[in-house]
């Protein structure tokens, strides 16, 4: 792995330059060519994501994967979040690793893969979503890569779930193993709930200082793009929106100002129904879609413009306000976001709304959203 100069240039030792290469940068399309001459010029594509999320549950069904192809034709969308790895600890098995077989987590991902390589064959930019120390599975084979409760015992967050640990070196490995195993179908790797749980009763919480919380999610990001880009992939995490502007990590070790020299992405969940009333100075922020996002990405924008080179795509709310006023979203409500994406400095937007009842007004006119060059 070597990185250009200034001008753009790179060289590899005569031993390297047979086989195939890849060529990563954020905000532009991932090239994979094989090599066949001492010299080559290649020309990057600008890629300014417009995606949505399709969850695990209904990935192989065939409707959907219909109606994803619908999106791309009509040019609504270039790209999507697929789950490769769940909240219960599945895996799809083109991405399942021995320890993935050895839990039985491993599901039949066969279509998937084949949707996936249409998907390529249109041009469309594949993302492929790891929840990461959220797991079901992998804490209770592996009791001691999991987090504890204060008694020892293994801990239980406020949904029932357990977790993996990000201080550990095989939990970390674990995860990293599964996005390598997929490199194959898709063109980056986006983590999710790569930090630890925010509830109470955390054994480690006492055990470590922030400090060492914040080291170990960051550790996890060295370790995960030094080998998902050896094996030719973007590397991006999902961020808590609130840790952009609180200046401390939040109890979850998350640090994007850290996170930034190591990572293509970084992709703050700015949802206007997350925050709480009186932030921003909103009385109710949902009431506020287009400028809670702008201040929030700005301030994402602001936290990582010197220390990295990790670009902002963030999540943007696309299912109707959870809040006690229950705000419906619309197409105004989306396309508010997505145009203060642009405002802050972000670059590119992906949807969420796991029932697949996407706004397509709203992605319609965001064909006509000027968004500043990323290089």
């Amino acid at each position: 792995m070597v990185r250009t100069d200034g001008s753009g240039r790179f060289q590899f030792g005569a031993e390297d330059r047979t086989g195939s290469l890849t060529v990563i940068q954020p905000g532009y399309d991932v090239v994979r060519r094989p090599i066949y001459f001492d010299q080559t010029v290649i020309v990057l594509r600008s890629l300014v994501v417009r995606a949505v999320y399709i969850p695990f549950n209904v990935l192989t069904d065939p409707e959907v994967q219909a109606w994803a192809h619908d999106l791309v034709d009509r040019n609504l969308i270039n790209a999507v979040v697929v789950d490769i790895k769940d909240e219960v600890g599945w895996v799809y098995s083109f991405a399942a690793t021995p320890t993935v077989k050895q839990m039985a987590a491993d599901r039949d991902g066969e279509s998937v893969a084949a949707f996936l390589q249409e998907l390529k064959n249109k041009g469309v930019y594949r993302i492929g979503r790891v929840v990461t120390f959220l797991d079901r599975t992998y804490p209770r084979w592996f009791t001691n890569d999991a987090l504890h409760n204060l008694n020892g015992g293994l801990f239980f967050d406020s949904m029932g779930s357990t977790w993996s640990s990000a201080y550990k070196s095989g939990a970390r490995k674990y995860n990293i193993e599964i996005g390598v195993a997929a490199a194959d179908y898709v063109d980056e790797i986006q983590y999710d709930y790569v930090r630890l749980p925010y509830e109470n009763g955390l054994l480690e919480r006492q055990q470590y200082s922030a400090e060492d919380r914040v080291a170990a999610i960051t550790r996890f990001a060295q370790e995960a793009s030094a080998a998902l880009h050896l094996a030719g992939l973007a590397v991006s995490f999902d961020t808590f929106g609130v840790v952009s502007t609180a200046g401390n990590d939040q109890g979850i070790g998350q640090s994007v100002e850290g996170l930034a020299p190591y990572l293509d992405y970084i992709s703050p969940m700015v949802y206007p129904s997350g925050w709480t009333p009186g932030s921003f100075g909103f009385a109710y922020p949902p009431e506020h879609p287009g400028p809670v996002v702008q201040y929030n990405v700005e301030a994402t924008v602001e936290r990582i413009e010197s220390p990295g080179s990790a670009l902002v795509r963030p999540w943007l709310q696309d299912f109707h306000d959870y809040m006690p006023r229950g705000l419906p979203y619309y197409a105004e409500q989306v396309y508010a976001q997505i145009t203060a994406t642009a405002a802050a400095g972000g670059f590119g937007f992906m949807l969420w709304d796991p029932s697949l009842s996407y706004e397509q007004q709203a992605l319609e006119q965001a064909l006509g959203i000027v968004w500043t060059d990323a290089g």
